[in-house]
């Protein structure tokens, strides 16, 4: 290997805690999904072009394509790592003082999530597939290092989607 290639090994990548995750969930859907979805957006498009919201409809159209071409892709998996230090996901590092919190949904067949809330103000929520951990595991040694904000749910939003499928 290239000493450009080699990546450079941190205390992040000193493990307590590790496992593979994929990027993002994708959610299963089948035909009638899209038939469903289909409708519903020559119904807006229809709409936009009876009232001339001419930029409706193209956004409309531009969202339809990406979010069929997003549908094809395959989420990739990245490698989370728990460590003394802090928190990587794939190439990102995020320091225990830069979580403000953390929380587990753990409901199987329908959510199973470490949550983090960081000092980001673009993207404060971070939210990881535990894909098979044991979350008592994670919890009682995150307890350890950050808050814990107990009693949270999946937000409405996260919610929506996933009932959706989108």
């Amino acid at each position: 290997m290239k000493n450009n290639e080699k990546q450079k090994e941190t205390l992040f990548d000193k493990a307590i805690i590790s496992w593979e995750a994929p990027e993002y969930i994708q959610h299963e859907k089948d035909w009638k999904w899209f038939v469903a979805a289909g409708i519903a957006c020559a119904g807006l498009m229809i709409y936009a072009i009876f009232v001339e919201n001419w930029t409706l409809v193209v956004a409309l159209v531009v969202l339809a394509a990406v979010y069929v071409w997003q549908h094809f892709l395959v989420p990739r998996h990245v490698k989370v790592i728990i460590s003394n230090v802090g928190i990587k996901i794939g190439d990102k590092e995020y320091p225990y003082q830069n979580i403000k919190s953390f929380w587990i949904i753990y409901r199987p067949k329908h959510v199973t999530t470490l949550n983090l809330r960081s000092n980001s103000r673009l993207l404060p929520d971070i939210s990881i597939d535990l894909n098979g951990q044991n979350p008592t595991e994670i919890r009682e040694y995150l307890c350890s290092q950050i808050h814990e904000e107990e009693g949270k749910e999946e937000s409405f939003t996260d919610l929506f989607i996933r009932i959706t499928k989108l």
